[in-house]
């Protein structure tokens, strides 16, 4: 697990390290072979330096103080130190207690060791290098104490923040186990908000660490507060309707709502802004948080059972007897199907039509699955159709008679008097 990670770290860093004390200590490469030429009494030849050596000495050479022989020895040994502990940590401490954590029962401790393992290996090298500079300058002690402390900040940061996940998996699991319906809903709102509010938080203690002054960046941002909130007005609306959802819970990850005219469809996901509808056309709808706190939300998928209401109609030939019988037999086969929820029913003649006896049927499916429920009103249908067919009827469709009256028969039109008064 670590062995090849602290490999690859290794070989990465080593070259970079070469680099910072070859720059730091090449004047004291020079003023060593200076010092050497003096006390064996050879004059040094004023030849013309290559270019390299001659740009070294005008830009670089004179703002760099000269580093001592023996303390780039020394600091060269801490960070092949830091290097060599590094290593032995990764191969063989946090592989032992690697392995010892895969023998327990939870899986939350290799998490939490996978999260924190990365930063402590790093910060061992952050050690390292920070004193090897300590001792090649001195006199940058209070350079690096502050740098040291930044670095150590941030490590820390780093690692409560791979802690998160851990953490929002675990408060995540708390909540299904009283609600199985809400396991992962709160996964990404939760682990957003734990981020925020751990960089936010860890920003300002480095800051105030090193000497800033927190309390006036805090100010500060109180002066332009009404500017923030005013070009923020949108943000903190979908902050508080999404606050809404979780809290009222109108509708969860799944489900299917409609909202409006224009959504309709299963919700993938709920943030902070919005959250994320899938269509039945697959497509996907970005809807505000601010916009369904406002709206009526319609949870299809909270049906417990789904409607199916139709009417029928029989042509005007059908006898009353042959009425009974019909809806005598729609009752007893609506009984009899196993996918029609038997809780409440109605098979009724009801109207007198313009061109047919209607009949109202009123009933529930057990399912709310869209495919189920098409297939227990198809086969319904079917069932009717049957009934209808073996009993001799017909259904009634729109019709119109038109009777045209002859002209001999026809009532002749009273004459009209005329008289003068």
């Amino acid at each position: 697990m670590f062995s090849h990670t602290g490999s690859f770290t290794l070989w990465r860093v080593t070259p970079l390290l070469l680099f910072l004390f070859a720059l730091l200590a090449g004047p004291s490469l020079e003023l060593l072979a200076q010092e050497t030429g003096e006390n064996n009494g050879t004059q040094q030849v004023a030849d013309t330096p290559p270019a390299p050596t001659a740009w070294w000495k005008r830009e670089i050479a004179p703002n760099v103080v000269p580093i001592q022989w023996w303390r780039l020895v020394v600091g060269m040994l801490i960070i092949f130190a830091g290097l060599l502990i590094k290593k032995m940590v990764e191969s063989y401490v946090l592989k032992w207690l690697d392995t010892l954590f895969h023998k327990t029962k939870t899986d939350y401790d290799e998490k939490i060791f996978e999260a924190v393992s990365k930063p402590l290996a790093t910060f061992i090298l952050i050690g390292a290098g920070h004193l090897a500079v300590y001792v090649l300058k001195p006199e940058l002690s209070g350079i690096i104490k502050t740098s040291y402390t930044v670095a150590g900040g941030l490590m820390v940061l780093w690692g409560i923040y791979r802690l998160i996940d851990v953490l929002a998996e675990f408060l995540a699991e708390t909540l299904a186990r009283r609600d199985k319906a809400l396991s992962g809903q709160f996964m990404p709102l939760i682990r957003q908000t734990l981020r925020i509010t751990t960089l936010i938080l860890g920003g300002l203690t480095i800051l105030s660490t090193v000497g800033v002054d927190v309390y006036g960046i805090v100010a500060g941002l109180g002066v332009g507060g009404l500017a923030i909130a005013l070009a923020a007005q949108d943000t903190f609306a979908n902050f508080i309707g999404a606050f809404n959802v979780l809290t009222d819970r109108p509708f969860k990850v799944g489900d299917w709502i409609q909202i409006g005219d224009k959504v309709d469809g299963d919700v993938e996901e709920i943030g902070f802004r919005s959250t994320k509808v899938r269509t039945f056309g697959n497509t996907q709808l970005t809807v505000p948080n601010s916009i369904i706190a406002k709206e009526i939300v319609n949870n299809w998928s909270r049906m417990k059972k789904r409607r199916i209401k139709m009417t029928i109609g029989v042509t005007y030939d059908t006898t009353p007897e042959q009425m009974e019988e019909l809806l005598r037999r729609i009752e007893t086969m609506l009984k009899e199907d196993e996918g029609v929820n038997q809780d409440y029913m109605l098979v009724k003649f009801t109207d007198f039509g313009p061109s047919s006896l209607d009949v109202f049927l009123y009933y529930f499916s057990k399912s709310t699955v869209w495919k189920e429920y098409l297939e227990v009103r198809q086969r319904i249908n079917l069932g009717i159709m049957k009934i209808v067919d073996d009993m001799g009827l017909e259904f009634a469709f729109p019709t119109q008679t038109i009777h045209i009256a002859d002209e001999e028969s026809a009532p002749a039109a009273p004459a009209k008097k005329s008289g003068k008064k």
